[in-house]
């Protein structure tokens, strides 16, 4: 939870005293960095101006929010059902924010985002794939590129890891050496 207004006359809350998601992702340190930014943006003249307070407040309901979506998306999209915990967060009901990231991922491949989002596409885009919520379509910017190009691309890669993996030591050499 989080609370409604974060900068309320002359008092700003800040990290724990602003809200608190769930240790999941450790996200307490970031939303007290993203606050003091989001402040020093904002810092008032010698009078509170109750607009610099609202776009503050909007700022870090934002923040709260698109947090909170990322977190709930780990319990909603889960597979397990084998207790009346995981049953629940199987059919529990989900902020719109989220239903249409999940809906707008599963037919169009993208992961859009918010500006300030804390969780970029690769973030989002494991849980997705990790929860089984698989895209049925693709990007667009997908099929400009030439299949055999992306291949050779692909192949050049591989060739690359290989020769790199062959050059490393075994574990067994690398724990000899350090221990």
């Amino acid at each position: 939870g989080r609370r409604k207004l974060a900068w309320n006359r002359n008092v700003v809350a800040i990290g724990l005293s602003s809200g608190f998601l769930e240790p999941l992702e450790s996200t307490s340190i970031h939303l007290i960095q993203s606050g003091l930014v989001k402040l020093l943006d904002l810092w008032p003249g010698p009078e509170i101006d109750p607009l610099l307070a609202a776009q503050y407040n909007r700022a870090m309901a934002n923040q709260y929010e698109t947090i909170r979506d990322f977190i709930i998306l780990h319990y909603k999209a889960t597979a397990r059902d084998d207790t009346p915990f995981w049953q629940y967060c199987c059919n529990m009901d989900v902020p719109d924010s989220l239903t249409w990231k999940m809906a707008h991922f599963r037919a169009s491949s993208r992961i859009v985002l918010t500006p300030g989002e804390l969780f970029q596409p690769t973030s989002w885009l494991a849980v997705m794939l990790g929860q089984n919520i698989v895209p049925q379509g693709c990007d667009p910017l997908a099929d400009i590129v030439d299949d055999a190009e992306v291949a050779a691309h692909f192949d050049r890669l591989r060739e690359a890891v290989a020769g790199t993996v062959e050059t490393m030591p075994t574990m067994t050499a690398m724990l000899d050496t350090w221990i």
